[in-house]
């Protein structure tokens, strides 16, 4: 299986092993932004997103959950 993204093997939840961690890296700091922002999941993908320091394996993987309607789920 390919991933989402880009045509390297997916590892786990449809991602290669680049954007897979990218996507453990939003996860991880969507708490943090939660508790200081009080951001709902869509929001903080959104502002994540336009932000700079944002790095493009992250970006990547927001505009494809986005894409596949997973932007509401949290």
């Amino acid at each position: 299986m390919k991933c989402k993204i880009c045509l390297r093997e997916a590892k786990e939840n449809g991602f290669c092993l680049m954007h897979w961690e990218a996507w453990q890296n939003v996860l991880k700091k969507f708490e943090t932004w939660r508790r200081a922002s009080g951001l709902v999941w869509a929001e903080y993908l959104v502002e994540i997103q336009k932000n700079s320091l944002t790095g493009e394996w992250a970006k990547e993987v927001i505009k494809q959950l986005i894409e596949d309607g997973n932007g509401n789920v949290k």
